[in-house]
């Protein structure tokens, strides 16, 4: 009996989340029977599993129209979730072994209104170069690969609004410093689903970045491979790629985001 009751319950809970997803993903709400023709359960579980969420408020519903629509207690919840997590936590392990498959150093970086500040950074195996970022260092979006990558989540107006808050001064002789090019080269990022740092912030650096989607599908921090221009060639970046990318979607994970 005690085995029959636990399975009841569980099943019970999946349930209530079948409801509760399917509130989520409808923006004018659904009414009872919709709901039970879509879950194929009977009416009456339909009306007793959104009375116990309601109660909490998981949903609510609208007097007039008998509609159920997701309730604010999510948000409220969300907020929470936002606030305790340590991103660099969640990173650390996944950043250490992309460094150690690559033998390079590995970035992360959390936007911060037109700037990037590093906050987490594996040294490469190599340890004869050692690049300048270290950790609470800030730097410009528009010219670093990270900067750019996160840029390129983000809509053209938020792109343009901060290439003019940027003050925009080289900080090598390869900065991108014309509003052409640097659009040019969003476009791109959002094609290729990476970004290239050419030199543009450090003479004799490459790397190449990729932004760490959140459940909205924005960006607030960016994954990094960098090293010296003569390890880092063309062919040497194609090949970094598929590494960098399943670490971001790893860590993208956790933020709620979902593999592209």
């Amino acid at each position: 009996m005690e085995k029959s009751s636990r399975s009841g319950g569980v099943q019970s809970l999946d349930r209530a989340f079948d409801l509760l997803e399917l509130l989520c993903k409808s923006p004018n709400g659904m009414a009872i029977h919709q709901l039970s023709e879509i879950t194929g359960l009977h009416k009456s579980t339909v009306h007793r599993l959104l009375a116990a969420m309601a109660s909490r408020g998981y949903v609510r519903r609208d007097p007039e129209s008998a509609v159920y629509r997701a309730g604010m207690r999510l948000c409220e919840l969300s907020e929470y979730i936002q606030e305790n997590l340590d991103v660099v936590a969640r990173a650390r392990e996944p950043m250490e072994r992309l460094s150690r498959t690559t033998g390079e150093t590995v970035h992360l970086v959390a936007r911060e209104g037109a700037e990037i500040v590093y906050v987490y950074k594996v040294e490469s195996i190599h340890g004869a170069i050692r690049m300048v970022s270290r950790i609470g260092m800030r730097r410009p979006l528009y010219c670093t690969g990270v900067g750019k990558a996160i840029l390129a989540t983000r809509g053209d107006e938020e792109v343009l609004r901060c290439w003019e808050e940027s003050e925009r001064v080289p900080c090598t002789p390869y900065t991108i410093t014309r509003k052409d090019a640097f659009l040019r080269e969003i476009s791109q990022i959002r094609q290729h689903g990476y970004a290239m740092d050419n030199e543009e912030n450090e003479l004799g650096v490459r790397c190449v970045a990729a932004a760490i989607p959140d459940w909205h599908g924005a960006a607030s921090y960016a994954l990094s491979i960098s090293a010296p221009v003569s390890r880092m060639t063309d062919e040497r970046v194609q090949s970094l790629i598929p590494a960098l990318l399943e670490t971001r979607d790893e860590i993208s994970a956790c933020l709620g985001g979902r593999p592209e």
